[in-house]
């Protein structure tokens, strides 16, 4: 393997992403649309969903904990921006990178150690 195709895999991500359950919408042209998320971070997102999306878009994302018997749901909306896109199977799979440094998201990344 040449020094340019281990450069082409070195992990760039700067933080560890979990893998979780969550409810999330994302918000492309003032609309709302459900998607599955994968894994979750401080700073970025990989999610499934039904459109493919181009790389630099900018997205609204609103992600919920499912409600349990008594618990508060608890929810955050952030701000991002496509990384990568691509078609697999029937579905598009996205890593989105947050705008900001999502304090929102640390609530619920706390519940989902």
């Amino acid at each position: 393997m040449t020094n340019a195709a281990a450069k082409h895999r070195e992990n760039r991500r700067l933080t560890a992403r979990r893998a979780c359950l969550l409810i999330v919408r994302y918000k492309v042209d003032q609309h709302w649309h459900p998607a599955t998320v994968f894994n979750l971070s401080a700073q970025g997102c990989r999610l499934r969903l039904g459109q493919d999306l181009v790389r630099g878009a900018r997205v609204g994302l609103l992600f919920e904990t499912p409600l349990r018997d008594g618990a508060t749901a608890l929810n955050a909306e952030i701000e991002g921006a496509v990384t990568w896109s691509r078609l697999e199977g029937l579905s598009h799979q996205v890593g989105i990178q947050f705008s900001s440094d999502a304090r929102a998201l640390q609530d619920l990344l706390e519940a989902l150690a």
